[in-house]
């Protein structure tokens, strides 16, 4: 990838980046710091410590701030979770509260496609709003980051419904795909939603396949497109040379969303078919999405997709994981498309099986789930 070339963040580029937002905090009487949860690979935790500075500089008490974590209508963290993202230091001091998408939340209108906008009751009372998020490749609004830690981070399951539904299925043509932000009209709906929520200020980062911070925009939500869309699309580029019968695709930075690194894994195998091993060996499992999971044999989210339909040239999906995940094994596909493994060893041997001695061309992905080709 593009940029693991550039160096990891600085203690000196926090603080002069973040010493940005000190205009917002001189008349602050509350504060909401917004951030996203474990299915995105922000550094926030090394972020924090340069912000927590600068409210001692500007002499702002721990009881005038909070913390949302802004997880749309993801499960919410518990507090092993948070102190994951946000550091020990960030919930011995202040309260760290997770969004509940479906209640206490405040209707503020209606954007122009549509989208009735309700958002947290809690942000809404504070006179400063900041969120902090990853700049990242995303399936259908270009990246993460900017206003999306708002919509639909902090939004109802309404309004969120209305924009990956209803939305997506209209402009789905126009939206769809990694990395797609010019005349994309969801993203401009996120905007909508987000301006009329009134966010103050961000802090985003664009991350190396290590989830490593190495740039950062701090200052107005809008200011981030300009500067980060078109340098996020090389950042997170990918060369390659040649397509493979076998790709070995790591989901990294979004391992709880790990069908990312297969559908990347996909797009690199030959068109005769191949194999893609996807490594997500991680104990919490997959993401509980309330809104696109699956609850039950026959019980399904709102907007479920139902199991994943491999690519053509899929011949199977190996998941590398010491612990299974069935409740979520939809994301990847059905039953038969997939194959769960505890070790490598029975990878390789189910590989060399198939192709018997013949030569064959193999990728190897650093992180599936944010290079883009």
């Amino acid at each position: 990838m593009a940029g693991d070339g550039e160096k990891v963040l600085s203690p000196d580029h926090y603080r002069k980046a973040i010493g940005v937002l000190s205009p917002l905090l001189k008349k602050a009487k509350e504060i909401c710091i917004l951030f996203d949860d474990l299915s995105r690979p922000t550094g926030t935790y090394e972020i924090i410590p340069y912000l927590i500075e600068l409210f001692e500089k500007h002499k702002i008490k721990d009881e005038q701030v909070r913390f949302i974590c802004a997880l749309g209508t993801h499960a919410p963290l518990d507090n092993v979770s948070l102190r994951k993202k946000l550091g020990y230091e960030v919930l011995e001091r202040f309260p760290v509260y997770n969004h509940n998408p479906y209640e206490n939340c405040e209707y503020i209108g209606k954007t122009e496609k549509g989208t009735p906008v309700m958002v947290n009751k809690e942000y809404l009372v504070c006179d400063v709003r900041i969120g902090i998020s990853a700049f990242v490749p995303h399936a259908f609004c270009g990246f993460s980051g900017g206003y999306k830690i708002v919509m639909p981070g902090i939004c109802h399951v309404d309004t969120i419904t209305y924009h990956h539904g209803t939305l997506l299925r209209k402009y789905r043509d126009k939206a769809y795909g990694i990395g797609k932000y010019k005349g994309n009209p969801l993203l401009d709906d996120i905007k909508a939603c987000g301006r009329m929520a009134q966010l103050h200020g961000i802090i985003n980062v664009l991350v190396n396949s290590e989830a490593k911070n190495v740039d950062i925009y701090t200052g107005k939500p809008q200011g981030v497109y300009g500067l980060f869309q078109q340098k996020a699309l090389s950042h997170y580029r990918t060369p390659f040379k040649r397509k493979a019968h076998i790709v070995l695709s790591n989901a990294y930075g979004k391992a709880n969303e790990a069908v990312i690194a297969l559908s990347f894994g996909e797009l690199l195998l030959k068109d005769e078919g191949g194999f893609v091993v996807v490594f997500c060996d991680i104990e919490g499992g997959q993401v509980v999405h309330y809104l696109l999971g699956r609850f039950g044999k026959h019980v399904w989210g709102r907007l479920a997709p139902g199991e994943r339909k491999k690519a053509q040239n899929l011949k199977k999906a190996f998941i590398f994981s010491s612990c299974k995940d069935l409740a979520n094994e939809f994301w990847f596909g059905k039953r038969d498309d997939v194959l769960w493994c505890e070790s490598i060893e029975e990878i390789l041997s189910s590989l060399k099986n198939y192709y018997k001695g013949k030569k064959v061309d193999v990728a190897v992905v650093p992180d599936g789930t944010i290079q883009m080709l």
